[in-house]
């Protein structure tokens, strides 16, 4: 089974990546995929967001199209008090299948032997730095000397953070339970970070503090402790991986922000779908 994976597309950000698109298409139809995996992070915007699944129209009949959300796609730029990212989580399962994708986020997918199970996963500061002595509230705030994380501003919860991650963690757990008597194995797909190792820290402010909003320890626990999880993908970070973390694979190859665009767009977006085959 040839899988190709790639996240956060932000056709929002910049001309380079609403063209990349069609680019990361059109090499997934040239590589011949059986399943392509999106790890979220589109658009915060409806109708782009919606524009750009229909960019992978054309990819071939054969190819299974999967899609986990990430923060930047339920976030509520725009949109009444009265709507959550509740809400916005489930019309993205709508907007999938307009477009041929399967939403992991809403339920698994099996395909083959294969159990695919996904969440946009959340974060609870597990991956904050405890050398730093920054108070829990500040975290609760996403706010440290003025540098913010804009989840406070456009993601809107029934619960704290912690409660929100839990919640989706429990939701994971629940689709693996779901699919381990059908299926030989599994891959879990995230748009927040699993593992720790795969935390980007450099030592300073205010990147460090970012960092607690990076995932949560309890994903990649989950995957760990399930014998049948061979792979976890996932993006939100923007830095490329593709490391062993206790014999699970993780695996995250983001297009990221091209405000400064690459020479060849369609040779980045080459590079930016990794292709696993199993």
């Amino acid at each position: 089974m040839k899988i190709g994976v790639t996240s956060d597309i932000h056709t929002d950000i910049s001309p380079a990546n609403r063209q990349i698109a069609k680019h990361l298409a059109d090499e997934a139809r040239d590589a011949e995929l059986d399943v392509l995996i999106i790890c979220g992070d589109i658009s915060p915007d409806i109708m782009t967001f919606s524009n750009t699944m229909g960019a992978f129209h054309d990819i071939g009949q054969q190819c299974r199209k999967l899609f986990v959300a990430g923060n930047h796609d339920i976030w509520l730029i725009g949109l009444n008090n009265e709507i959550t990212s509740h809400d916005k989580y489930s019309l993205i399962t709508a907007i999938c299948a307009e477009h041929g994708f399967h939403h992991l986020g809403d339920s698994p997918a099996v395909h083959g032997e294969v159990g695919f199970c996904g969440t946009i996963g959340w974060y609870d500061y597990s991956y904050k730095r405890e050398k730093y002595p920054i108070l829990e509230r500040s975290y609760m705030r996403k706010t440290l000397a003025g540098s913010v994380w804009n989840d406070v501003n456009y993601a809107r919860w029934d619960g704290t953070d912690p409660e929100i991650a839990h919640r989706f963690e429990r939701e994971l757990q629940e689709q693996i339970d779901s699919v381990r008597d059908r299926v030989s194995q599994i891959i879990v797909a995230t748009h927040h970070v699993p593992f720790r190792e795969c935390v980007a820290y450099r030592d300073e402010l205010p990147w460090d503090f970012f960092s607690a909003f990076m995932g949560s320890v309890g994903l990649g626990e989950i995957c760990l402790n399930e014998p049948l999880v061979t792979h976890a993908l996932f993006g939100h970070t923007h830095s490329e991986f593709f490391q062993t973390v206790d014999g699970v694979w993780a695996v995250c190859s983001p297009v990221g922000y091209l405000t400064k665009p690459p020479k060849d767009l369609r040779e980045y977006a080459q590079s930016r779908l990794r292709i696993i085959e199993i």
